[in-house]
């Protein structure tokens, strides 16, 4: 058996009182001496210009196959963890975005909605909610042919691809912010070691937001013969994989589920936030926009957000940011477009 197979499995075995335990493992919020002597701090990052700057951590130390691997702790703030969740729910997951759903015929829109009404205080007992794994925007990876498409596409979220940008940036790197995979995850879920191999340039980092429920990542090399680095990612931190570890083996080993905490100030300002932005929404109303108006009025934003809250408490959700194209590889799927087309009209 290779070396990151055997983490995977030892990893499934613990008890969460023993893994908590594990000398192994690297809690970025909590490092032991001996850890915190090799990871090295090479920089800040802040999510907005008045956010708090949090640091950026490197693993060189670990060995060369690190280089590149960076963790940001605590790098998004409560209220806006919940308020990234809330959308990846309600419109990450909705036309034109796609979902693994759509691949099984079995898409349902406002899924988040739908969950709410038929399980008011437990949403994740829905069925349909239950089967949803995965929503992408951007560019949509094809599974069967393993490659994106230039045509299958649609809009990047704003929010995600300014974070992506500026993550990359601060660890000296550049992302244009061209693909989004959100990923959910239940307290069984796994997702076995695998390298990020299908974009069309490699020299760009992938940047990963993790929301809710605690995670063991495992962070191998190049190849399953190396043992990975088992590394405990919190809700709000974010990982980067760029550089030599961009082609890195990786994936998450186990699902720790971890109760949510924000400060009730925080919480409060959440609230206002979007019960003033539908008053702010009401205010512009247009006669052709009654019906919408209407809806938002209805929203309890304190119940939908405990909501959000609870999911969290139980289940994890993972943004991938990445680049599919390069410069070059741009320019050849452009003229191999307009070829095609000069084709059409001979």
């Amino acid at each position: 058996m290779n070396a990151y197979k055997t983490a995977e499995k030892r990893w499934k075995k613990l008890t969460e009182q023993q893994l908590r335990e594990d000398a192994a493992l690297l809690d970025m919020r909590a490092l032991s001496d001996e850890q915190r002597a090799r990871v090295t701090q090479i920089g800040t990052w802040k999510s907005s210009d008045d956010a708090r700057e949090r640091p950026i951590y490197g693993f060189e130390a670990f060995g060369e196959l690190h280089e590149g691997f960076y963790v940001i702790p605590d790098a998004v703030d409560p209220a806006t963890q919940l308020d990234i969740a809330y959308s990846c729910l309600t419109e990450y997951v909705e036309a034109p975005h796609v979902t693994n759903m759509h691949q099984q015929n079995e898409q349902v829109a406002q899924i988040w909605q739908k969950a709410r009404a038929s399980h008011p205080r437990e949403p994740a007992k829905s069925p349909a909610l239950g089967k949803l794994h995965w929503g992408a925007s951007g560019y949509h990876y094809d599974w069967t042919a393993r490659k994106y498409y230039p045509d299958n596409f649609s809009p990047v979220p704003q929010r995600l691809a300014e974070l992506g940008a500026s993550c990359a940036e601060a660890c000296g790197m550049t992302l244009a912010s061209e693909a989004v995979i959100v990923n959910f995850y239940k307290k069984n879920s796994t997702m076995g070691g695998h390298q990020d191999d299908v974009e069309y340039t490699m020299d760009h980092p992938v940047v990963s937001l993790s929301l809710g429920s605690q995670c063991v990542f495992l962070k191998g090399g190049l190849t399953k013969d190396e043992a990975p680095l088992e590394v405990l990612l919190r809700s709000g931190d974010i990982a980067i994989l760029g550089g030599k570890s961009r082609l890195s083996f990786h994936g998450v080993a186990k699902i720790l589920a971890s109760p949510m905490e924000i400060d009730e100030d925080d919480w409060k300002k959440l609230i206002d936030k979007h019960t003033a932005r539908d008053a702010e929404e009401a205010e512009t109303e247009q006669p052709g926009d009654a019906e919408k108006t209407e809806e938002t009025k209805t929203v309890d934003w304190e119940d939908e957000f405990r909501a959000v809250k609870q999911y969290l408490d139980t289940h994890r959700i993972n943004i991938n940011i990445r680049q599919v194209y390069g410069k070059e590889t741009e320019a050849v799927e452009e003229e191999e477009e307009a070829q095609t087309k000069r084709q059409r009209t001979q």
